[in-house]
């Protein structure tokens, strides 16, 4: 059954309209539409400051009730609050109140009429008419206490008021919802509004992400280390310019937004203790707000010596040693005999404080050296803790030749700590990392090839090998397969190939696919039936096959050139002669390298005078002469050479400080 609205007009008008005291209203529970208690009672106090201030500005709809009491069976929500106003002294319990009396047989149909046809305001409305209020001279308390709620309520509200027309039409259509609406409003400049919500994905609409695109540039209060160095204080009254987010969970959140007088704050502040660090001793002391890695990377660091404890330093470390032995003791007792837990733990306690004190005393004997101090110098920064940090001992790359020779003369004087540490200096390489790969991987085929023709040296390898992997202990190993040995090898074939675009036409190639062509003929296809098979052949065959998986496992290929190559004392152990298996040419070598180094190589394996005339010539010409020129030299580039086995002499002790390059794992 639908009711028309010329019947709700006509129950409407033959009801009368009259004033009945708060004292005579109750509740109805037979003519509601709503069940009673599923009305939200969150608003109650906000409506009720509205009727304070405002009255009742809707009647309410009631039924003659008994014992002339009226129920309200359209309002509820408006009696709730006419009775807190009431019982809280605020009205009279005889308050008169309007309402409409309607039939009982049409209450219910009112009372539907009512609820079902009220269209709520948005909340985009409501958020104008605060900011109307507050336009008419409306203070921000007077708003708050005529709709029962805080000021900071009424602000936000407001603050939502002044977002971006287009975002303001976009939140009416749900295209924007309130927690990014927030977010907009956080910052005033309309242009930046719309243009930071247009840049956002519509994948990635979310607010966090929307905050962080809208305060780049931003720096925040509470979490910014410089910010906490400063203080929020300092920068207020130094006149920063700053701005609070209303609707932040926490009140005490505000956005630096002058990032040059934040650091020009914290640059000032670090003046003290710059001036500290210098009164020590050290060359130079820079001030950082932060520090940058990348602008000290080419600098090298001093470091700490530990100078010897002097007599009531000794007697304290011997003295802590031993408290401390003795609560271990305790504690192994207590272990052992399966005593009182809490006795255990205290002990605990007791020990790692006096390990603390140890470390601390400890940490006094470690000293920078005073004499090597006047080359070197401090970083003051702000820490990430918000705090004063020092970076103490940096090398500028000026001071490095001075700093290596008082180095030198400290370590003559009998101190045996590396001093310094200083990093390798960066020069452009000669070779390419294309063209290293390729001339090591030459090496690695070479030594292959030439390791067929020595089942000694590959019966020798392969042990050495297998000693070393033994004898080093089993820490790396996690796990172990189900293989009866824990040996692995890989074929180094498709790496080789990889690595130099010639290697198929090389003679090093050539030899090694021969010898696989030849054990892939011979060898049973089932390779499970290697082994019996093996058994049943001589050893000069079997030690044929190990000298063939053994070599081609050897690796060796390098981006850049190493120092010392992996497989060297394999290399020196064969013979190896490189002229035997590659000669330098255009496509090899001279291609792939500068006119200079061309003239540089072809002057190392001739002389001078050879060179000359190739300076004139263009690159094309110059590999061609160069190809000419070197033509029975033999030439090689280091990387291919064998280095000789240095002699006892020929070893140099290097800078305290320096480390050489260590030997890579084979």
């Amino acid at each position: 059954m639908k009711f028309t609205k010329a019947e709700i007009d006509a129950i409407i008008e033959a009801s009368p309209r009259t004033f009945v005291p708060i004292n005579k209203l109750v509740l109805s529970q037979d003519y509601q539409a709503r069940a009673g208690g599923s009305t939200p009672k969150m608003s109650i106090t906000e409506l009720a400051a509205s009727i304070k201030e405002c009255g009742v500005l809707q009647n309410l709809i009631v039924v003659e009730g008994a014992r002339g009491r009226y129920e309200v069976c359209a309002g509820g929500r408006r009696l709730d609050a006419l009775a807190l106003l009431a019982g809280n002294g605020d009205l009279a319990d005889n308050y008169p109140v309007p309402v409409l009396i309607v039939p009982a047989d049409r209450a219910l149909i009112a009372s539907l009429s009512e609820n079902c046809f009220h269209i709520p305001m948005h909340p985009a409305d409501e958020y104008m008419a605060f900011a109307k209020l507050i336009g008419q001279g409306k203070s921000v308390e007077d708003v708050a206490a005529a709709f029962g709620v805080t000021p900071l309520v009424v602000k936000r509200r407001m603050k939502l008021a002044t977002v971006s027309p287009k975002l303001m039409a976009l939140f009416r259509e749900d295209q924007i919802g309130l927690d990014c609406l927030m977010v907009l409003a956080a910052v005033d400049d309309h242009q930046k509004q719309e243009q930071t919500w247009a840049a956002l994905p519509s994948w990635n609409r979310r607010p966090d992400y929307l905050r962080q695109l809208l305060t780049q540039g931003e720096i925040e209060s509470d979490r910014d280390a410089v910010a906490k160095y400063v203080t929020l204080k300092a920068y207020e009254q130094a006149g920063g310019a700053l701005r609070r987010d209303l609707f932040s969970d926490d009140d005490k959140k505000v956005y630096l937004l002058d990032v040059p007088l934040l650091e020009k704050l914290a640059t000032d502040k670090l003046q003290k203790r710059a001036k500290q660090i210098a009164a020590e001793g050290w060359k130079w002391v820079d001030v950082r707000v932060r520090y940058a890695f990348d602008e000290y990377v080419k600098y090298g660091e001093l470091r700490k010596t530990k100078r010897q404890p002097d007599a009531e330093e000794a007697t304290a470390l011997e003295d802590l040693d031993g408290r401390i032995a003795a609560l271990h003791a305790q504690m192994e007792t207590l272990a052992d005999e399966d005593g009182d837990e809490d006795t255990f733990y205290q002990l605990e306690g007791e020990t790692e404080g006096l390990e603390e004190q140890r470390k601390a005393l400890d940490e006094t004997l470690s000293v920078w050296p005073a004499d090597l101090m006047a080359q070197a110098g401090c970083v003051v920064h702000v820490g990430h803790n918000g705090a004063v940090a020092v970076k103490y001992g940096l090398i500028r790359p000026e001071d490095r030749s001075d700093m290596v020779q008082a180095a030198r003369q400290a370590s003559e004087n009998g101190t045996d700590d590396p001093l310094v540490s200083l990093p390798s200096p960066k020069t452009r390489p000669v070779h390419s990392e294309k063209l290293v790969r390729c001339l090591t991987a030459h090496r690695v085929a070479a030594v292959q090839a030439e390791l067929l023709d020595r089942p000694d040296v590959a019966l020798a390898a392969i042990t050495a090998h297998l000693a070393q992997k033994t004898f080093r202990g089993n820490d790396l190993y996690y796990c172990r397969s189900e293989n009866v040995f824990a040996i692995s090898a890989t074929d180094s074939q498709s790496e080789l190939r990889s690595a130099a675009e010639d290697m198929v036409a090389s003679a090093a190639w050539a030899k090694l696919q021969a010898e696989r062509t030849a054990w892939a003929e011979r060898l049973p296809e089932n390779l499970e039936e290697i082994f019996p098979w093996l058994l049943a052949q001589e050893q000069a065959t079997v030690l044929r096959l190990l000298t063939f998986v053994v070599a081609v496992t050897v690796t060796g290929i390098y981006g850049t050139e190493p120092e010392r190559q992996s497989n060297e004392a394999l290399a020196r152990a064969l013979g190896l002669d490189m002229t035997q298996w590659w000669t330098a040419t255009g496509p090899s070598y001279f291609n792939h390298v500068s006119k200079a180094r061309i003239l540089e190589v072809v002057t190392e394996a001739v002389d001078a005078n050879a060179a000359s005339p190739l300076a004139a010539l263009k690159k094309d010409a110059v590999v061609t002469g160069a190809e000419q020129t070197l033509a029975g030299t033999g030439w090689l580039p280091a990387v291919l050479r064998v280095q000789a086995l240095p002699t006892a002499g020929e070893c140099s002790e290097s800078l305290p400080g320096e480390e050489a390059e260590p030997a890579m794992a084979e």
